[in-house]
């Protein structure tokens, strides 16, 4: 999860930093996991953790997450394997999820994820 300072953002002109490192791996020669590694340069020894009540890590792939953790979490995160949307989601993290789904929009029916 990321938080940004828009004013330190334009100060540094993070824009133009990041698509920098864009164009130098244009031909895919500096890394070949899309865009991911050229954000991670852009705000290299430019980042603070946050406070762990902020970013609940593990509802895709832990099998004990406290409830009252995730409960007062302000982001809950499905890393992992174990998505929610998957059939192999831990079907106790699901609702965490599926409340904010709304499973009759065109979308989610194509995608058939049901709840």
């Amino acid at each position: 999860m990321n938080m940004f300072d828009l004013s330190e953002w334009r100060r540094q002109n993070i824009t133009a930093v990041y698509h920098y490192w864009q164009e130098q791996n244009e031909h895919r020669l500096l890394w070949k996991l899309g865009t991911l590694p050229a954000g991670l340069v852009t705000f290299w020894n430019n980042t603070f953790p946050l406070d762990r009540s902020w970013h609940l890590l593990g509802l895709g792939y832990k099998r004990n997450v406290n409830p009252m953790d995730i409960e007062q979490a302000a982001v809950i995160h499905y890393n992992g394997n174990l998505k929610p949307w998957l059939e192999v989601g831990l079907p106790k993290y699901r609702s965490y999820w599926s409340k904010y789904v709304n499973f009759d929009h065109a979308f989610i029916r194509e995608c058939h994820i049901h709840p």
